[in-house]
């Protein structure tokens, strides 16, 4: 018997890379919906086969960076120790309200997520990507 996802529920994640283990960063990191995920990976891949010449290559685009962007800006729920380089001070999570997906949806800020080193910005989409995955655990219940 399967359990459902709970695209409500958050978990916080510390990132392997963090160089403060006493008191690190904690990202709150949600559960997209199907329609929100369908919608990121459709916009950041293509997949095109010539119909007049079905031999050729298939053309294949694969925007990586901007599908991690949006994964953080609908993935993200919350921060908390992230240090503001501008003031020097702790980090208040901000959100713009965005259509996007068919609805109106909460996204991080562009200016925010402009903070976060490349580095981090892989990992975290990484793990916000995964996250509606079902756990071993989930699929036997």
């Amino acid at each position: 018997m399967f359990t459902g996802v709970d695209i409500s529920s958050t978990r916080e994640y510390v990132s392997k890379h963090d160089p403060d283990k006493d008191n690190p960063t904690i990202f709150h990191i949600g559960v997209m919906d199907p329609v929100l995920r369908a919608e990121i990976d459709d916009e950041s891949s293509l997949y095109e086969m010539s119909s007049s010449n079905p031999d050729e290559k298939a053309n294949v685009r694969l925007n990586w960076n901007k599908r991690q962007i949006k994964a953080i800006k609908f993935g993200l729920k919350g921060l908390d120790n992230f240090i503001d380089p501008q003031s020097g001070k702790p980090l208040k999570l901000s959100f713009d309200t965005v259509r996007y997906a068919g609805k109106m949806r909460e996204s991080v800020s562009d200016r925010i997520i402009a903070m976060f080193p490349n580095q981090l910005r892989q990992e975290l989409a990484e793990v916000i990507l995964e996250e509606s995955k079902l756990s071993e655990d989930e699929t036997k219940n």
